[in-house]
């Protein structure tokens, strides 16, 4: 209802008491995280989200909130890193590999960030090749 008011603030608190209640709720987990992007707070977004993602790390929704978070603090390296994490997750390995194309492009990444986003591109890469080289058996 908070939301609903417009008080992105309230909501996020409301929603942050909640799932400091029920810590294995993932749709509060969901939510919490989305009315905090909403409210601004996207720096504690971001934190919630890399926490939530070392419990959870085959959770496409996870990474899809924290593309949406790091595209609005403007972190496009981390954005496109994250959206490949989706793709990945959703089986879809030559948009997963694009999207970490653009990831090496996207000028605001750092040495260590631009160093792992190279190494997930040859992982992927190498396993892109051998599911078309099964698939030609």
């Amino acid at each position: 209802m908070k939301q609903a008011q417009g008080d992105r603030a309230g909501a996020a608190r409301l929603l942050g008491e909640s799932y400091a209640k029920y810590p294995n709720s993932r749709p509060l987990l969901y939510a919490h995280a989305d009315a905090l992007h909403e409210a601004g707070e996207n720096d504690q977004a971001i934190k919630l989200l890399a926490d939530s993602i070392r419990v959870y790390p085959r959770d496409a929704y996870l990474y899809s909130l924290q593309a949406k978070t790091y595209a609005a603090l403007g972190k496009r390296t981390a954005q496109h890193q994250s959206q490949a994490e989706v793709y990945v997750l959703q089986g879809s390995l030559p948009a997963a590999i694009e999207q970490l194309q653009i990831a090496r492009t996207a000028g605001d990444g750092d040495f260590y960030q631009l160093s792992v986003v190279d190494a997930r591109l040859k992982e992927l890469r190498a396993q892109h090749a051998q599911e078309l080289k099964d698939a030609k058996r």
